[in-house]
């Protein structure tokens, strides 16, 4: 059953009372009335605590602003709060968030969400992709044993790059209104070649789908961004693509690729990518909802999809997805650099 697919008409159909406490519980985990109402009780606890910019554990107390404790570095002198350097540092309706991650559960669109919450269009898309950036921090590391690995092309989308959605994101400029394209699309033929993606799982349901350029892949992307990922892997199952053949043969990693023609006998028939093609079927599924998306921030709904997987697998539809976002300590950095084919 695919129940990804799902997971936002279940929410829609669950009865109200059922709603309100999945979001309770999500809000609850993130923001409070007084955020660090429990830090301030338990001064125990400051070691949890670290200065953004040096990592120091050590601080001061430095009275509140608007509610929230404020901190003063011992070492360096920097002043910070709970949510300096977090997702969620400089949003200022923070009130609204738990409505908006109730209409973003709901599977509501960006202009939806804006209109529901009250704020600008341009809130709601920052607010999304904060969100769905953070997420980027909870991407497994390595993967080991078996793993599973092949390539897919997706066609460059520039939704939202057109006349009508100009000033949403700071798009740029447009050449002509009427065609919905940018200059640099004319000017550059790059603006047309697909997006190449990597999708890479192991057998302990540890996966990954990473946009790694825009165009044909090579040897050095891989190496890149799969080296040290790969390191721990016994066996290595790839779909036809040469190069994936070729980059195991260089990096001496035992391959495997299942020929159709051939029949498959002992241990080979655990020698297969069909974990990592079902996750991908999954994934178009999960993409209809937005009707298309641009591939400037593709990479942002992956992350989406990916973190959805694991909540739903582990029976935690309440706040996994959400706190895991919030908590994300670089979370501010990853939002500035989500764009990507600027």
């Amino acid at each position: 059953m695919n129940y990804l697919s799902q997971f936002s008409k279940d929410f829609q159909k669950t009865d109200p009372e059922i709603k309100n406490d999945i979001v309770d519980a999500i809000y609850n985990k993130i923001i409070y009335d007084n955020p660090l109402e429990d830090i301030c009780k338990k001064v125990d606890q400051k070691q949890t605590k670290t200065c953004p910019k040096c990592k120091n554990s050590h601080y001061y107390l430095n009275g509140k602003r608007k509610g929230i404790q404020s901190y003063r570095c011992k070492k360096c002198g920097r002043y910070f709060n709970e949510f300096s350097g977090s997702t969620i540092a400089y949003i200022k309706k923070k009130d609204l968030i738990r409505m908006y991650i109730f209409q973003m559960l709901n599977g509501r669109s960006i202009l939806e969400c804006s209109k529901i919450i009250k704020v600008s269009i341009q809130t709601s898309f920052d607010w999304r992709h904060k969100i769905l950036a953070g997420l980027k921090d909870h991407i497994p590391n390595n993967y080991n044993g078996i793993v599973e690995m092949e390539t897919y092309k997706i066609n460059f989308s520039r939704k939202g790059q057109g006349s009508k959605a100009k000033k949403i994101g700071q798009k740029g400029k447009i050449l002509d209104p009427s065609s919905d394209k940018k200059a640099d699309s004319i000017e550059n033929p790059i603006g047309y070649l697909p997006v190449s993606l990597v999708a890479v799982c192991d057998r302990n349901e540890n996966f990954e789908l990473k946009v790694i350029k825009q165009g044909e892949l090579n040897n050095e992307d891989l190496k890149e961004h799969y080296n040290n990922k790969l390191k721990k892997v016994k066996k290595l199952c790839v779909d036809s693509n040469i190069l994936l053949k070729q980059y195991a043969g260089k990096k001496k990693i035992s391959y495997y690729f299942k020929d159709k023609g051939k029949k498959v006998k002992g241990c080979n028939k655990y020698y297969h990518t069909n974990n990592i093609q079902i996750k991908y079927i999954q994934l178009e599924t999960f993409m209809e909802r937005f009707f298309g998306v641009s591939s400037s921030y593709l990479q942002n709904y992956l992350y989406w999809y990916i973190i959805m997987y694991q909540v739903l697998n582990n029976i935690d539809k309440s706040s996994a997805f959400i706190e895991k976002s919030l908590s994300a300590i670089q979370g501010k950095e990853f939002y500035k650099k989500c764009k990507m084919f600027v």
